[in-house]
């Protein structure tokens, strides 16, 4: 009997799977550590097939299948050139640093592998000297420039990741990052262009075998060639899509755009810094930023204090906010004018203008927006805003693009379909007969795990229902003493849920909205007695093996809220076409959305724990079938004493 390592020069790239995945074969002889899985090996050689094909594959795969090694390996033996995209730069990190360097060794393979962000992430060294040269900055402002300079004397790539020190969302990132609207490459002298981060590591990356990019950087270069504005990326032989559930919702946003004050107020500020460095001389240039700034403050003003999300039909209906836009796209337009023939005078009035050009482009395209696939919509409270533009559907873009960049494409996550059919996600991306196949979790979820569905419940639209349910579960989070994420379908729900438990709960209460997700996340596995509460994000991404998560509690069914402006459109569009909104757009998502928030509480082979449903709507409407076929297959617990019993019966107590 031949060995399953044995050489032969003749394989398929797909015999050449089996050779290294099952048992005893060449990862195992690689690694005595490796554990052989029949549902890695059978991914890996779909993968390989579809390499061989040149096809489309949709891959589910469970937590704990090993997706990760079963694309990479067949990815580094074809000889292809590879993009994959990841959902998070987070992810991006992880791939390079410490899953490629093991598949690398394990394969032999001698390619260059490189990783690229997108441009904001890098510095740009002409920026960090503008910032430096401007007086208007605070102390710890400038603590923070001086750590961005004495690190700019010993990076390698410039990128964000190596510089802790500065959050990414911090204002003085911003003022020094290479975004492209400040890129004055062409007139930089050939010293300053040699010390330019991004170029070079993009020149890097584009010559690489393999390019791990984000979902973000392969949509904004999706919408760039859909544009008809040359590209960002190089092409490739095979596109990997991990977490690819992401990636219709990531692309709707660089299809449209996003609009908000944040930027206006950043422009407004460099257009003041502009005018004392390069136009002093030049007083008008200071009386329209200041002018412009009042257009966004009565802009702001005339929308209202109060939290909300606008459709275009409710914004139009409001006459005093509908001129106060005008009057702001007016003042731009005047401006771009007035800054054309001042762009000779230096490189950021160079700049600003054509940021002028663009703010003032897009409020005119928001205001006229004819496209029924196009979505205007704005979110407003007291002292910020947002103007978005979103397609209804990116399946035309997306399909156009993939026939035009040919190969092989992979998308794969752990909640792709819906009801074992992966005709939802396929309908979202234009995917045409793709092939498509599922791999349920290794894991042994009827003895690792079990769901409590208390009885008894009131309906969801109780106004005591959050309050209630928190009373339930009370008694099994003082018995696993916290170590449980409290997942929740709205941001008040998080609040409202906090602000009970705070007079309540002795230990650690983590509340999304308190700091950055990673630094939350990191706080809950570190303290006592933590609870981790939150919404949107946290329900997917959340990665807690052992015994710091032992609990879930999902407050109701995620469906979408019916008042959301994207919700709206979608709904009617297809009540237009016939459809049921409901069985079409709402059931469907909520499906996966819920996939996606039980999974976070078994994420090893030895994870132990109890998830917690507390929506009655799961067993007294029809629709609840669903919901409970697509979770785990584990027992069920319907009283406090049962649900106590499960406990100990996991956690051994």
């Amino acid at each position: 009997m031949k060995r399953c390592t044995e050489e032969a020069f003749d394989l398929s790239l797909s015999e050449h799977m089996d050779a290294y995945f099952c048992e005893n074969g060449r990862l195992t002889e690689f690694d005595q550590a490796f554990c052989h899985r029949d549902s890695q090996q059978s991914m890996a050689k779909a993968v390989a097939e579809i390499i061989e094909q040149s096809d489309t594959l949709l891959a589910e795969a469970g937590t704990g299948t090993g997706k990760t090694f079963a694309y990479l390996v067949p990815a580094m033996l074809s000889g292809k050139k590879v993009i994959i995209s990841t959902a998070t730069k987070t992810l991006q990190e992880q791939l390079l640093r410490k899953d490629v360097p093991y598949i690398k060794k394990a394969t032999q393979f001698t390619g260059r592998v490189r990783l690229l962000k997108g441009r904001e992430n890098y510095l740009c060294p002409q920026r960090l000297a503008i910032a430096q040269s401007a007086q208007a900055h605070s102390d710890q402002a400038w603590s923070k420039l001086n750590q961005i300079e004495q690190w700019s004397q010993t990076t390698r790539y410039g990128d964000k990741a190596e510089l802790s020190e500065v959050d990414e969302s911090d204002p003085v990132w911003s003022q020094v990052c290479a975004r492209m609207e400040f890129c004055q490459a062409n007139e930089c002298g050939q010293a300053a262009q040699s010390q330019c981060f991004y170029p070079q590591v993009k020149k890097t990356a584009t010559e690489a075998e393999i390019l791990i990019v984000n979902h973000h950087l392969f949509c904004a270069d999706l919408a760039l060639k859909e544009q008809g504005f040359g590209d960002l990326l190089p092409k490739a032989d095979l596109y990997i899509f991990d977490e690819a559930h992401q990636l219709p919702d990531v692309a709707a946003q660089f299809l449209g755009f996003r609009l908000s004050r944040y930027q206006l107020d950043e422009f407004v500020r460099d257009l003041k810094e502009a005018y004392a460095k390069e136009a002093p001389d030049t007083q008008w240039l200071m009386d329209q930023a200041r002018s412009v700034a009042e257009a966004i403050s009565e802009f702001n003003q005339a929308l209202g204090k109060f939290e909300k999300r606008w459709n275009w039909q409710r914004f139009q209906e409001s006459t005093v906010s509908v001129q106060a836009l005008k009057t702001l796209r007016n003042r731009l337009e005047y401006l771009a004018d007035g800054l054309k023939p001042l762009t000779d005078r230096g490189k950021r009035l160079a700049a600003l203008y054509q940021r002028v050009q663009t703010l003032a482009s897009e409020l005119n395209q928001w205001l006229d927006q004819k496209s029924e696939n196009q979505v205007r919509w704005l979110e407003s409270s007291q002292g910020r805003f947002s103007l978005h533009l979103t397609p209804l559907s990116v399946a035309g873009p997306f399909a156009r693009q993939q026939e035009k960049l040919s190969g092989s494409w992979v998308f794969t996550s752990a909640t792709l379909s819906v009801n074992a059919s992966f005709d939802y996600f396929s309908h979202k991306l234009g995917l045409v007969e793709p092939q498509t196949a599922i791999w349920t979790s290794p894991f042994d979820f009827a003895s690792q795990a079990a769901i409590y569905h208390p009885v008894g419940l009131p309906s969801p639209n109780d106004p005591d229902y959050l309050r209630i349910c928190l009373r339930a579960v009370w008694p099994l989070l003082q018995k696993t003493k916290g170590r449980a994420f409290l997942l929740f379908t709205s941001h008040s729900g998080v609040k409202k849920a906090a602000d009970i438990l705070r007079d309540h709960w002795t230990g650690s209460l983590v509340v999304q909205g308190e700091g950055p997700r990673s630094a939350l996340i990191e706080r809950f596995r570190k303290e006592d007695q933590a609870l981790l509460l939150g919404t949107g994000s946290f329900w997917e991404g959340v990665d807690i093996k052992g015994e710091a998560l032992v609990l879930v509690m999902i407050d109701r069914l995620p469906f979408m809220p019916p008042d959301d402006p994207i919700v709206e459109a979608r709904e009617a569009d297809l009540k237009q076409k016939g459809l049921s909104s409901f069985f079409h757009f709402q059931l469907p998502e909520a499906l996966i959305t819920m996939k996606q928030g039980s999974g976070r509480l078994i994420r090893d082979a030895s994870d132990k724990g109890l998830l917690v449903l507390c929506d009655p709507r799961l067993k007294t409407k029809g629709y609840g079938r669903q919901f409970i076929q697509n979770l785990p297959d584990c027992p069920w617990v319907y009283t406090p004493e049962s649900a106590q019993d499960a406990l100990d019966r996991l956690l051994n107590v």
